[in-house]
C-alpha cells in the first residue's frame, strides 16, 4: 500500500514530456515516474488491435499443440516430418507470446 508522498520541481516542458511519454505507455504519471525511479521496465501496453492479434496467436498456439498431441497419440501413423515442422511452429508461437508478456 503506498501510503508516502515524494514531490519534485520540473520545468514546463520536463511535465509535458512526462505526461507524454506515461500516456505513451498507458500509465499515469505517478506510475511512470515511480517505475522510471526505481529503473523498473516501462513496456508499452497493447492497442485494440495488438490485443486481439495477441488473443488470436494465443489461441493458434493451444490448437497447434492440440493437434501436436493427436498427431503423437496412437490413433495416427507417426510421420517425423509433419511433427518436426508442427513443433517448430509451435515453438515460434511460443517465443512470440513470451515477448508480449514480458
Amino acid at each position: 500500500m503506498k501510503t508516502q508522498y515524494i514531490s519534485f520541481r520540473v520545468s514546463y516542458t520536463e511535465k509535458k514530456a512526462i505526461i507524454l511519454a506515461a500516456r505513451a505507455v498507458n500509465l499515469s504519471t505517478s506510475e511512470f515516474a515511480r517505475r522510471a525511479a526505481l529503473n523498473m521496465k516501462v513496456t508499452l501496453r497493447f492497442s485494440s488491435e495488438e490485443l486481439e492479434i495477441y488473443k488470436n496467436l494465443h489461441t493458434y498456439h493451444r490448437n497447434f499443440k492440440a493437434i501436436g498431441n493427436l498427431v503423437k497419440s496412437d490413433y495416427f501413423k507417426k510421420n517425423d516430418t509433419i511433427l518436426l515442422e508442427l513443433e517448430e511452429v509451435i515453438s515460434l508461437i511460443k517465443a512470440h507470446l513470451e515477448k508480449f508478456e514480458q
